[in-house]
């Protein structure tokens, strides 16, 4: 089982950062690898709620919550994908920190192929896994970012 830990800080307060990251759709607007993300059945939140996410350049991936602390974590699995896997999960938390929100994620997963998959996992699969993470906490600090800013416009403008 490989681990990979990431943590950015936000310039928002946690509320900001929950209304992007409890909103299982978003993934589309701060994830470049999903071209679209949508709930699938009754549940929109919460532990059991799914997302079926489209991929780029192409695929498919079905994510499950497993964990739901409103407004402070969430975590996710993945259910159904065509990625050589045994198993993805991760659990993603938002902590305050002074006047920003500290994001962080443990993501744990295994290959599937026995010996080959953890040298391919040693190769390629972590560190291109690590770098495409990066970009998707970077992008998801500034999308919450964004909205808190727009929120403090909106009230100047009251």
């Amino acid at each position: 089982m490989t681990t990979i830990h990431h943590q950015i800080e936000a310039a928002c307060l946690p509320e900001h950062v929950w209304a992007v990251l409890g909103d299982l759709e978003a993934v589309q607007h701060y994830n470049p690898t999903v071209r679209i993300a949508a709930v699938r059945g009754p549940r929109r939140t919460g532990v059991g709620a799914e997302r079926v996410c489209e991929l780029l350049p192409k695929g498919r991936v079905v994510e499950r919550v497993t964990h739901w602390a409103d407004g402070r974590e969430v975590g996710l699995e993945v259910a159904e994908s065509d990625w050589p896997i045994r198993f993805m999960r991760w659990v993603t938390r938002i902590e305050p920190n002074g006047a920003s929100s500290l994001i962080s994620q443990n993501l744990e997963y295994e290959l599937k192929f026995g010996p080959f998959g953890w040298l391919l996992d040693k190769l390629v699969m972590k560190r291109k896994l690590t770098a495409t993470l990066d970009d998707v906490f970077a992008r998801l600090a500034r999308r919450a970012e964004a909205a808190s800013a727009a929120a403090r416009a909106d009230e100047g403008v009251r």
